[in-house]
């Protein structure tokens, strides 16, 4: 009787808590609150100063108000007029007009006396020369010099406080399946291509002299794009429950949280200024980690290809003599073998499955529950070595095999999950004292009892 030889896996399927708590997001939200303490990006840039005590600013700004209605665009004209006492950064609409200024050339003569005439263009002259002086676009991309550069910077500059602290709210559920489910490497590259989207996005509309690009909220709908783009099923969002005092989960519908980034782009294009340049940021910035994370979507743990050791011409000899032993019903020669693979690879799959069997053809029972034992702390992260695993379970129980440790249970209970015996894991988890590794083996047994669409079965575990 022989089986396919396979190699032991080294993965680890139950990964310590802080292993896969979202750190990358939760260290650029504290570095992100920091930065709008620190550097809030509201003072008025010296251009937009000069252009308030030249003069230049009293000559011209009704009529650019006006100048702006006679030209259909009353609801401009208003916006700005209503912000000019709040924000110096809307006089820049008048210091780049260069329409306003060829007309106002023409009829110059129709609301200013020459001596205002003379003054104006004195002073329009200057423009140049205090704009190449003027940090007026410190954090975004300047004509004159174009550096991408910026955008990385851009998130940490200036912002509203409180947009950026209730899109970290609303972001906070939706972290540790994230980051969990692409890795900390992945989630990072994702917030600097964010950074980069947003940037661009923001520079397809805003128009010359507009506030710079920054703040926090666009470039973070990268990561609300790359939570939508993973989802196919039912997903698990983890919350407290106050009456049994621990963390569960409760299954819900990617498309219920839908709501949240669009209210997120209405957050962000209602309370910034310009709209429609942050509205198309944060835009661009979900759409672009919709599509990103499809290219970085992690594969599925079982078809991911891992490095293998070419086989031991010893152990394949030993292995080989294992399972002719056991065709032949030869338990000591049997277990001698494998033995021997054994006492220089403890942890070697096809060698435990061979003992195993083995020993019970010798009724050797204390030995054959040490490596039942063991057999079942194995990780078995592929498919068919699962499907053994819980094989060798079922024979465990018939035999009446002793009550098993948490410390071996819980990881049986990870294989039994991966084998797809969903009942046999219930009852074993109804069996098992708790554990450090209770956690993982609950939430991953939920997760696919959610997937297979029996949600009531999840809400039942404890």
């Amino acid at each position: 009787m022989t089986t396919p030889i396979t190699e032991p896996r080294t993965t680890d399927p139950t990964p310590a808590a802080w292993r896969t708590a979202p750190w990358v997001m939760a260290c650029l939200a504290i570095a992100l609150l920091a930065s709008q303490l620190l550097n809030s990006a509201t003072p008025s840039q010296p251009v937009l100063n000069w252009y308030q005590s030249s003069g230049l600013k009293t000559l011209e700004w009704d009529n650019y108000l006006s100048w702006l209605r006679f030209n259909n665009q009353s609801a401009q004209s208003q916006r700005l007029e209503q912000h000019a006492d709040l924000n110096p950064h809307v006089y820049g609409a008048a210091l780049f007009a260069e329409d306003f200024v060829a007309d106002s050339k023409h009829r110059a003569h129709d609301f200013w006396s020459s001596a205002e005439i003379e003054q104006w263009n004195r002073l329009r002259e200057q423009i140049p020369a205090q704009v190449a002086t003027s940090n007026l676009y410190r954090w975004g991309l300047p004509d004159a010099s174009p550096r991408p550069a910026r955008f990385f910077t851009a998130p940490f500059t200036g912002g509203s406080l409180w947009l950026t602290l209730a899109t970290l709210l609303v972001l906070l559920p939706l972290a540790p399946t994230l980051e969990r489910r692409l890795g900390h490497g992945r989630v990072l590259a994702l917030w600097i291509l964010g950074c980069l989207l947003s940037g661009f996005g923001y520079l397809f509309l805003a128009s010359p002299g507009q506030i710079p690009f920054h703040g926090a909220t666009a470039p973070m709908l990268v990561w609300f794009g790359a939570f939508f783009g993973l989802q196919r099923e039912t997903l698990s969002l983890p919350f407290w429950h106050p009456k049994h005092k621990h963390w569960r989960h409760l299954p819900v519908s990617p498309y219920t949280l839908l709501p949240l980034p669009v209210a997120v782009l209405a957050a962000l294009a209602l309370f910034s200024d310009p709209l429609l340049a942050n509205l198309s940021a944060g835009l661009c910035a979900f759409i672009g980690g919709l599509l990103l994370v499809q290219i970085m979507r992690p594969q599925p743990a079982d078809t991911q290809q891992h490095n293998s050791h070419a086989p031991n011409p010893q152990q394949l000899s030993s292995l080989t003599r294992g399972w002719d032993a056991l065709g032949q019903l030869n338990g000591d020669a049997a277990s001698a073998a494998f033995g021997q693979v054994l006492a220089s690879e403890p942890d070697h799959f096809d060698a435990l499955t061979g003992q195993f069997t083995a020993q019970q053809l010798l009724n050797d029972h204390a030995a054959w529950i040490t490596t039942a034992q063991q057999l079942f702390t194995h990780p078995a992260t592929d498919k068919g070595q699962a499907i053994q695993v819980a094989q060798c379970w079922q024979q465990y129980q018939q035999r009446g095999g002793t009550a098993l440790p948490a410390a071996t249970g819980w990881p049986l209970l990870h294989t039994l999950t991966r084998a797809g015996q969903l009942q046999q894991a219930e009852k074993l988890a109804r069996r098992l004292d708790d554990h450090a590794l209770k956690a993982g083996a609950i939430a991953q047994l939920r997760d696919t009892l959610i997937q297979e669409g029996l949600a009531h079965r999840a809400k039942a575990l404890a």
